[in-house]
């Protein structure tokens, strides 16, 4: 069934194959059928319950080293630390299930796409049934309105129109016939099928059912979408690997540390609440939380600029967006029909008209010809005030921007008899009686118009069409036509009241009196937002159902390169290997009369490359695409199941926004980085203060609560004042980093190695100089305590930025940083201060002076670390930066 080529059978052999009738199935075919075929509904696929969710969490390799640590400290029975690194896990873990527990509801707004009741026949008799209950085999009743619930092959049409545009991206209605097809007809071309999920919004008809369920096309659609893997996003990617990297250090260390403790001769006990404290330091405890609110700051700055993110990760991943496949119909163009030029036979005009132009008599003709012959309606009080066919309320759209009064225009001009539109003759005539004649109206293709014209009106005045003249229009349209216009013929012709009706067969003596243009516009300033996207190294692709000519003509108005390779149409992709296309994909600029399949092989033939793609789309037609992009934009204005498949969902429809929405998933990325070197670089100072006692046979400097706390309390507020880190200057003016390029680049490994060992220097002297002068624990621990908490506080200027140094910068430009280093100032003071957290963290007050000493060593240290960062800058020759493209 899924591959029989329907559109290729006549009406006599699709009725012959499916073993049924122009009546309709007898009822008890019925139950054999469905038995045969399945219900008319869409697969389904059981969510992970909430259960299964908050225990994917404790995957991650940290918070297992954490959870070892937990267990090992109840043993030892150290309930404090246990507690402590309880409450750790506890945050990280709920925080990754709100993140994660989110419903998937894609596949239940496909269903409800064609679910609702259809009108068939059986056994010659019209019935009303649920869509879940059709066959293959039933007759469909159609009229206007109707929704279509199942693929079908035409039987009869009369005038039937249905908008594909959710299915195929075809921004026109298309008409509907019984004609017999060729095969390799692509699927927004098969003007005999009807496919589930698409509207009639013209005319009626019947048709046979070929295909319900999964064997439509829109359940081929859902089968794409279940199938479809969401892809991990860079940064998952490489905070995975991350993870996993501190993980395997902290294993190592531990159990190396572990392994020489005991062979020098210490107290197993001790080891284990030494390898506990070594844990505990090595792991950034806040980093999950920090990354996790610097997400949700930027989705809440990119909703500021009209672009809703739906899920928090993807946030980042904007800023790594290396191309954008974007869908014409909405995106780059204005997704409605307009009149655009209005074309006499001495005159090409554009319209709007220009400030000051005002249309001459033979425009105005034009004008009542387009509010006559016309079957738009305007309706009063509905958000959408016409109704009809795209063309037509286009043309009457513009006949009321020229304020003509369509109701005197109807009083003086009623119509009395038509010749309705039909797409076999692809033109629709109107007569209108006018006093003691009768006006007859024409309008329709321009080519089969000008067979039935014999003059021509010129400023008013009568002439013959000469075939000389013929030629000039008909040049005049192909040049128009190669530019993206639909083009509409008008003409008039005068008759006498009582002469006879023209019918089809008398359609001649008309007046030629123009054309008017139609095309779905672009959207403003789009070509500038093409050219911005390029600046920051980011390509843009469009990628639509239409025809290509008409995607080729948009695309050179937009700003795409459009050369001989750089346009590419669906049955070339279906002849193309995926290896191809990889290799090819590079030269193509534009995709034209794509299907679901096609956008999803683009997708990953990019992808293939080592780009980051965002797919943008509207339709059902592109859920599958929009789920396997890295990142999938659905436009405000498009369908539910788009919006359910993305990650981000823009409000206004403007490529612009894609633009800005990038600029903030890159401030986010600088941010995590900013955030993860600061992290990484206490921890690190943290695991070897600890280790370095160890191997020299030292008490413990600092125990595992007293890390936990300067790790989750105190370091947690100036990391969230790095979150709110402005962009720093020129952020658009650099390349997309790779897909590959890790969080902690070389340079960044660097620093924190720099002011991890800069640190370390300073805090074991500090160390060893209390050791040698004192024998109160409590109040050397204290003094390491608060010094490695001040050193914290401090050293996080040092990652303001990477591309230059404090003294070339504000320090003091984010308020934000500047407040959450005073609250993470406050708490130290809080824990050394309070009764009840000394007892806790088994410390004691500290004087006047030892804070003194304490924060001169840190603001020294401060300007060694930016002098040496300075050096490698300067060494490095922006190297490993980037630079302006």
């Amino acid at each position: 069934m899924e591959t029989f080529l329907w559109h290729t059978c006549s009406v006599a052999d699709t009725l012959a194959a499916l073993e049924t009738n122009h009546q309709g199935l007898s009822t008890t075919e019925i139950p054999l059928r469905v038995q045969q075929y399945g219900k008319n509904i869409l697969p389904s696929r059981t969510s992970n319950p909430w259960w299964k969710v908050f225990a994917r969490q404790f995957m991650s390799p940290l918070i297992l080293i954490l959870v070892v640590a937990t267990v090992i400290s109840v043993v030892l029975s150290d309930f404090v630390d246990a507690g402590v690194i309880v409450a750790a896990v506890v945050v990280n873990t709920v925080i990754g299930f709100v993140q994660e527990y989110k419903a998937n509801k894609t596949l239940e707004e496909l269903r409800a796409l064609v679910q609702p009741t259809s009108i068939v026949l059986r056994a010659g008799k019209e019935m009303s049934i649920l869509a879940t209950e059709i066959v293959p085999g039933d007759v469909l009743v159609l009229h206007a309105g109707d929704r279509v619930t199942a693929d079908a092959r035409i039987l009869e049409s009369v005038e039937l129109v249905v908008n594909e545009a959710a299915l195929t991206g075809e921004s026109f209605p298309v008409h509907k016939m019984e004609t017999r097809l060729e095969a390799g007809c692509p699927m927004a071309e098969r003007i005999n099928m009807l496919h589930a999920g698409t509207h009639i919004v013209g005319g009626g008809g019947t048709a046979v059912v070929v295909a319900t369920g999964t064997q439509t096309e829109i359940g081929r659609i859902a089968t794409l979408v279940q199938e479809t893997q969401e892809s991990h996003t860079p940064l998952q990617e490489q905070l995975r690997r991350l993870a996993r990297w501190i993980a395997t250090l902290v294993v190592l260390l531990v159990v190396g540390l572990f392994v020489v403790g005991i062979l020098f001769g210490r107290p197993v006990h001790e080891m284990f609440e030494l390898s506990v404290a070594l844990a505990v330091a090595a792991i950034p405890e806040g980093l999950i939380v920090s990354v996790t609110v610097i997400l949700a700051i930027g989705m809440q700055r990119i909703l500021h600029r009209k672009s809703l993110v739906r899920r928090l990760v993807a946030a980042e991943t904007l800023g790594s967006v290396s191309i954008i496949c974007s869908d014409k119909t909405g995106t780059i163009t204005e997704g409605e029909m307009r009149v655009t030029h209005l074309i006499t036979p001495k005159q090409t005009w554009t319209y709007p008209f220009s400030a000051g132009e005002e249309p001459h008599a033979a425009m105005r003709k034009l004008f009542e010809v387009m509010a006559l012959c016309n079957d738009a309606q305007i309706v009063e009080d509905h958000r959408d005030p016409l109704r009809g066919s795209p063309t037509e309320r286009a043309l009457l759209a513009a006949v009321l921007e020229q304020q003509l009064d369509l109701r005197t225009l109807s009083f003086h001009f009623p119509r009395v008899w038509e010749i309705p539109f039909d797409s076999a003759y692809k033109y629709m005539v109107t007569a209108h009686a006018s006093g003691k004649k009768t006006e007859v109206f024409l309008k329709g293709a321009p080519d089969v118009v000008l067979l039935f014209c014999s003059m021509i009106q010129v400023d008013g005045k009568m002439g013959t069409l000469t075939q000389a003249r013929r030629d000039e229009l008909t040049q005049e349209i192909i040049s128009l036509s190669r530019k993206g216009i639909r083009l509409i013929a008008i003409a008039t012709r005068t008759v006498d009241p009582d002469a006879p009706r023209l019918s089809r067969e008398t359609m001649e003596g008309f007046t030629f009196l123009g054309l008017v243009g139609l095309r779905d516009p672009l959207r403003p300033q789009i070509r500038e937002q093409i050219q911005a996207a390029k600046f920051a190294g980011i390509r843009t692709i469009m990628v639509t159902g239409d025809h290509p000519e008409t995607a080729r003509a948009i695309g050179l108005e937009a700003g795409f390169v459009v050369g001989p390779e750089s346009v590419v149409v669906g049955s070339q992709l279906d002849a193309w290997s995926d290896e191809e296309l990889k290799r090819r994909v590079e030269h193509i600029s534009i995709y034209a009369r794509v299907e679901p399949r096609h956008k999803i092989r683009i997708v990953n033939a990019w992808q293939a490359r080592g780009e980051v793609v965002a797919m943008t789309g509207d339709g059902v037609n592109d859920a599958p695409a929009l789920k396997a992009a890295d990142i999938g934009v659905a436009v405000g204005s498009g369908t539910e199941v788009a919006k359910q498949a993305s990650d981000m969902v823009i409000l206004d429809n403007d490529l612009g926004t894609i633009t800005a929405a990038i600029e903030e998933g890159r401030v986010i990325f600088d941010n995590v980085r900013k955030t993860t070197v600061y992290l990484l670089a206490g921890s690190f100072t943290e695991l070897l203060l600890v280790g370095g006692s160890l191997v020299f046979g030292l008490p413990l400097p600092l125990l595992a609560a007293q890390i936990l706390w300067i790790n989750l309390v105190t370091d947690t507020f100036p990391a969230i004042g790095l979150t709110i880190e402005p962009a720093e200057k020129g952020i658009m003016r650099q390349p997309p980093r790779p897909r590959e390029e890790p969080v902690l680049d070389a340079f960044l490994v660097r620093l924190i190695l720099t002011i991890a060992i800069m640190t370390n220097v300073v805090l074991f002297g500090l160390y060893l100089w209390l050791l040698s002068f004192s024998e109160d624990v409590a109040f050397i621990r204290s003094m390491m305590f608060a010094a490695v908490g001040i050193d914290t506080l401090i050293y996080v200027f040092a990652v303001k930025s990477f591309r230059c140094t404090i003294f070339r910068i504000n320090p003091l430009s984010n308020v934000w940083l500047v407040l959450g280093v005073a609250m993470g100032l406050g708490l130290l003071l809080v824990a050394l201060l309070t009764p009840f957290f000394q007892s806790i963290f088994q410390i004691v007050p500290l004087s006047l002076s030892d804070w003194s000493l304490l924060l001169t060593i840190g603001v020294i240290k401060l300007v060694v670390i930016e002098l040496t960062k300075e050096f490698f800058l300067l060494k490095k020759n922006n190297k490993n930066l980037r630079v302006p493209v």
